[in-house]
């Protein structure tokens, strides 16, 4: 042990400028930067990502597009600077308040139960065939700065001063009850625990808040039913209209693919309303690579998708989507 120390010590001794290199640099190479890098991504095939307990087939088959986001470290924010496409897009973008990335990260993995539920909905009511929704489970998506409350973000709210919260308009009658000023015993479910959270009431705008934003995360039952097969890193809203495309066309007995290969992106609510998205350029990119045959996009994206096709010379029909029932009659009309 004291020859190896001897000899470490002697190296250093004599390659101290190197090591002062190393030691200067490498760490540059891991070091995260308050960015991303995006670039296109690819297309996930909804065939074996929703299960449809039916009889219907299609030709073809609806693709979600998505962005392919790299860390900040330095090496990627140099390869951006020769690569077509690579861009970098500082966090504050996607966030809201002093968020960490964590609960961005669940605030998104809400985003994306959400739309997957009101996916069904949608294509359900547009099938005409009835479905049940069991239960309603109110979920925290955010904690404003304002908020004078414990409560956490992924937190389901159960009870407010013991009376039960069923949905988002129950959540409303009860706290209007109060004032501001006012402090609520709130009851949350938190990891499959009760867990009992306080919250004082404050005023924004006129209106009295508990200071957090939610989501209706809807427990449905189908027949047929529906069930989805997601990977542990996927979320976002963005998913929603091409779900509820892949699911009508499977409880439905005419093929909208009609055989070809259909991307798109659009977040959507349980009344068929499409709405926008970020990321359309690498979407689309990704989308051409995988020579998908159309590209649906929301109608408040559509502008900067055509603008995208003619700039890149793009073969590829582009579909404006505002509702789930308009999108339909234009791909049957294909």
């Amino acid at each position: 042990m004291t020859k190896l120390f001897k000899y470490i010590k002697k190296d250093i001794k004599t390659y101290w400028k190197n090591y002062l290199v190393f030691i200067l640099i490498v760490p540059w190479f891991f070091i995260t930067f308050d960015c991303n890098i995006y670039s296109p991504g690819s297309l996930v095939d909804l065939t074996d990502r929703i299960e449809v307990n039916s009889n219907y087939e299609s030709k073809g088959s609806f693709n979600l597009t998505y962005v392919t986001a790299r860390k900040g470290t330095l090496p990627n924010i140099i390869l951006s600077k020769f690569f077509k496409n690579w861009d970098i897009v500082g966090n504050s973008e996607n966030r809201i308040d002093d968020e960490s990335e964590k609960e961005i990260i669940e605030r998104n993995k809400i985003y994306l139960k959400e739309t997957s539920y009101d996916a069904i909905i949608a294509a359900f009511t547009e099938a005409n065939i009835p479905y049940n929704i069991e239960s309603i489970d109110v979920t925290v998506t955010h904690v404003y700065e304002y908020a004078k409350t414990n409560i956490k973000t992924g937190d389901i709210i159960k009870s407010i001063e013991n009376t039960p919260i069923k949905d988002f308009n129950s959540l409303k009658e009860e706290i209007a009850k109060y004032k501001i000023g006012d402090t609520l015993k709130i009851n949350v479910e938190r990891n499959n625990k009760i867990i009992e959270c306080t919250s004082k009431l404050v005023e924004l705008e006129d209106k009295v808040l508990i200071g957090v934003a939610l989501s209706e995360l809807k427990n449905i039952k189908t027949d047929p039913k529906v069930e989805y097969i997601f990977k542990e890193n996927e979320s976002g809203a963005s998913r929603g209209l091409l779900c509820a495309l892949d699911i009508y066309n499977k409880i439905t007995e005419y093929d909208l693919t009609k055989g070809d290969i259909i991307s798109g992106t659009g977040s959507i609510n349980q009344d068929g309303i499409v709405g926008s998205i970020d990321g359309v350029k690498y979407k689309l990119a990704g989308a051409v690579k995988k020579h998908a045959k159309v590209f649906i996009v929301p109608t408040d994206n559509y502008k900067e998708a055509l603008h995208e096709k003619e700039k890149n010379n793009y073969e590829i029909e582009i579909i404006e989507a505002d509702t789930l029932h308009n999108v339909i009659e234009k791909l049957k009309a294909r």
